[in-house]
């Protein structure tokens, strides 16, 4: 019997080390993977205020999979809750435009429009919504490419442009990264 009990304490001891017992669950659990790195020289500081916007305006690599530029954005979330980052509601803002605005659509007016097909965007845009990322769509690009309001996931706003989003956020304190 004892035996049995000594694999069980020193087991229980294992979990409960720092290392181990303070892992937080990812915010975007189904997407967003990243790898652990052993003593990285520079690591997300849990005392700086992350206020960072994404530039998304390429279309996916891959037809039919998901958006390269919005898998960066969960694996941004998921890295920063990693190491401690308390992000507030809006400090992640993802500006779409250009021959992105796909991603933006309901399942119903992606299939619609792409023969039938799933938007394989819509669920990665619901769960970072939850994690607190705003999506904003450039109004121009929604209007010049015969997309309507009707057609937008509703989580996802309409601004006037991406260029205007992206100086007004510049200015206000926002780091940019390109997809």
């Amino acid at each position: 019997m004892q035996k049995l009990l000594f694999p069980l304490g020193a087991a229980l001891a294992l979990a409960a080390t720092p290392a181990l017992a303070q892992i937080p669950p990812k915010l975007v659990p189904d997407y967003g993977r990243y790898q652990e790195v052993p003593d990285p020289y520079l690591k997300p500081d849990p005392a700086m205020r992350y206020k960072v916007v994404f530039d998304v305006s390429q279309p996916a690599r891959t037809p039919g999979s998901i958006h390269q530029g919005l898998e960066r954005v969960a694996r941004m979330v998921n890295l920063l809750n990693r190491h401690g980052v308390k992000l507030q509601p809006a400090d992640i803002v993802v500006t779409i435009h250009g021959a992105a605005v796909p991603t933006t659509l309901t399942p119903q007016a992606f299939a619609a429009r792409f023969k039938g097909a799933a938007n394989p965007d819509a669920e990665l845009i619901r769960q970072l919504t939850g994690a607190g990322v705003s999506f904003r769509l450039c109004g121009q690009s929604m209007v010049s490419g015969g997309y309507t309001k009707a057609e937008l996931n509703p989580d996802v706003k309409v601004d006037v442009a991406a260029i205007t989003t992206m100086a007004t956020l510049q200015l206000q304190g926002y780091a940019v990264i390109q997809d």
